[in-house]
């Protein structure tokens, strides 16, 4: 059996001893090498190579040593035939996203001959009761979300952040409460509080999935028996009951919930309600996310979770041990980034913002409960949590009331912010909502924020300082038979227009950075849009129009990817070019389109634009967008003004 001889603290973080062989060595085919060298680095002095036959290793690994199979596994990658070198050792984790503290690494890495140098890198952790927790700071998932014990534990989390993280808000304990807040001191019975827009205090929110089933609301006729008598916990929806609960053994008192806190039958309230929900959450002390619950039938506090599997668990033995008896186990996980669990409310429009906007929330995902702050994320009892490429806002618009507009920020800061933009709009559109109008409405919060930071107009999704480029969307992935909604809910030219996932061309820009004088574009004259209520700025809108200045050649659709134009050249000569395309909506393609460039490079072959349909009324709607190595087929083209809706 394998044991793992962790150094002691006064050794040096990098120094580990072992006897799992490493290797140098040739091997025959489909065996490990017969002879195996592991140079296993030493803080304490420059390292020492231990030798051990591969038979050995292989032995070892059919016996069950845990040390051993994870090694075998490695080497049967390898080539045959080749003089291979592992070494073994202890390593910071560098961690580019920032997010996730960093935490002590175990790394395998294997060199061939014929193969480049491969990593294969592990997260060490035991339990809290382990001889080992002494020299390993990760620990086991907290699975039992429900006790004393998880609440103090997150209690600790956000006292930490209060108390240490410089860019993290601190709380402004006197901020205006909501028109509406649930007092949950009795969390048996909360009561909708009317708070007039004078009260002040702390207050909680909730982000959570509604679902398709049926639950009690906050309505016209009901809601003076709300505010006299309460609301009766069983009544209430599972997943609204554990918010309750929650808020209430976080010693907080109120409670914000969309079902609750909104009238669900008047169009008026959901207007003015929904066009605040940004500073709502934003201003929040702290939100519950009940990431795993499917609907609200389903609760999150008492849901099973499963403990972590590890790759391998290796028996410790304490340096400090002068008997050398095995006394623990440390267990190893394979380290990558993480985007966290494909939980229900990672699928949900809404709940996209809601997860944006909040200083701070407690994610009660499908593996444990973990707290996320624009400092770091983390499991809560120091349990091994994966280092986060979970989306964020910038600094600069993340904070509560943003206060830097685009004349203060580098040219690097918006440069951030716009890719930060872009990261959202891939991230928001593969979502699901359950009412088409809410396209734009959804993202209002989030849209707010950067345009406090920016000082841009926003124009139904887009932004008028990079209008051109902001155009250029292409509609991505599986493409449904049905891409536009029923019912009008933005201009052509955006992409709220369409249902799926829609992909924001970075590169474009980063390509036209690069053009200098070359560069080309068509010329915006105008656009306008016209929103359904003046109080909601970034929410729906009911007409929209662009005009821009551009040449426009008339095209024939070929098949889903390709479209051809023609002309007569100087001489009296057909001239044809095929150019790709992607269509917005494969239902509804037409046979006849226009083909629009709107950027393009005079020096080389790139050519981007829109694919557009003429309509009965002389203006033109988008249908897709296209791109060509030729520019031949623009010469000659008098530019002119093209109206889309």
């Amino acid at each position: 059996m394998t044991l793992i001889n962790l150094p002691s603290p006064q050794q040096g973080k990098d120094s580990i001893t072992t006897s799992v062989p490493p290797l140098r060595s040739t091997r025959e085919r489909g065996h490990l090498p017969t002879q195996i060298s592991v140079y296993l680095p030493n803080a304490a002095r420059a390292g020492v190579y231990l030798d051990a036959l591969g038979a050995a290793v292989k032995e070892a690994a059919k016996q069950g040593c845990a040390w051993c199979l994870e090694l075998s596994r490695i080497l049967k990658e390898c080539p045959c035939n080749d003089e291979v070198a592992v070494s073994v050792g202890f390593e910071q984790d560098f961690e580019p996203y920032q997010w996730t503290p960093l935490q002590r690494e175990l790394y395998i890495r294997v060199r061939s001959e014929n193969r480049p140098k491969s990593y294969n890198t592990y997260r060490l952790y035991t339990a809290a009761t382990d001889p080992a927790a002494v020299y390993i700071a990760a620990r086991e998932r907290i699975t039992n979300l429900s006790t004393p014990e998880s609440f103090r534990l997150a209690q600790e989390c956000i006292g930490k952040c209060l108390g240490s993280h410089a860019n993290c808000q601190k709380p402004d304990l006197s901020t205006l409460l909501p028109d509406r807040v649930l007092d949950c001191s009795d969390p048996n019975n909360p009561k909708l509080v009317l708070t007039n827009g004078t009260q002040r205090g702390p207050y909680l929110t909730l982000s959570y999935v509604w679902g398709d089933d049926e639950q009690l609301t906050t309505t016209t006729s009901n809601i003076d028996q709300h505010v006299s008598h309460g609301i009766p916990s069983t009544m209430l929806p599972p997943t609204i009951r554990d918010a309750v609960f929650v808020t209430h053994s976080l010693k907080q008192q109120f409670l914000w919930v969309d079902a609750l806190c909104i009238l669900q039958d008047s169009e008026e309230d959901k207007v003015r309600q929904l066009s605040g929900m940004g500073r709502i959450y934003r201003e929040s002390y702290l939100t519950i996310n009940a990431a795993m619950a499917a609907s609200t039938k389903e609760g999150f506090l008492r849901q099973p979770r499963k403990q972590r599997i590890p790759i391998a668990r290796l028996p410790f033995c304490d340096p400090n041990d002068p008997t050398g008896v095995t006394t623990g186990v440390v267990c190893m996980a394979k380290a990558y980034a993480y985007r966290g669990p494909a939980d229900p409310i990672e699928y949900r429009g809404w709940t996209l913002q809601e997860k944006l906007l909040p200083p701070r929330s407690l994610i009660y995902d499908s593996e444990t409960l973990k707290y996320y702050c624009h400092t770091e994320i983390v499991s809560i009892g120091q349990a091994l949590c994966e280092p986060s490429m979970l989306l964020r806002l910038p600094q600069a618009a993340g904070s509560p009331v943003p206060t830097q507009r685009s004349g203060k920020l580098s040219a690097e800061k918006k440069m951030e912010v716009r890719h930060a933009w872009q990261s959202v709009i891939t991230s928001y559109t593969p979502r699901q909502l359950s009412d088409e109008r809410d396209k734009l409405p959804a993202l209002a919060g989030v849209v707010e924020q950067f345009a406090h930071v920016t000082g841009d107009v926003y124009l139904a999704g887009l932004w008028k300082e990079n209008l051109l480029f902001d155009l250029l969307w292409e509609v991505f992935g599986p493409k449904p038979n049905d891409q536009r909604p029923r019912r009008y809910r933005a201009p052509s030219w955006s992409w709220a227009s369409v249902d799926g996932a829609v992909w924001p061309k970075r590169w474009y820009e980063q390509n036209a950075a690069m053009m200098g004088e070359n560069l080309r574009k068509a010329e915006v004259i105008d656009c306008w849009v016209k929103l359904a209520a003046d109080e909601a700025p970034f929410g729906e809108v009911i007409d929209a129009l662009l005009s821009i200045k551009a040449v426009m050649k008339k095209g024939v659709v070929l098949d889903d990817w390709t479209v051809v134009v023609s002309w007569i050249d100087n001489l009296g000569n057909l001239k044809e070019e095929m150019m790709w395309a992607s269509f917005d909506d494969r239902k509804s393609i037409p046979g006849a389109v226009a083909i629009v460039p709107i950027i393009w490079n005079a020096g080389k072959r790139f050519f981007r634009g829109l694919v557009l349909e003429k309509l009965s009324t002389g203006r033109f709607k988008r249908v897709g967008v296209f791109w060509s190595c030729s520019h031949e087929w623009m010469h000659g083209f008098a530019t002119e003004v093209i109206e889309i809706i």
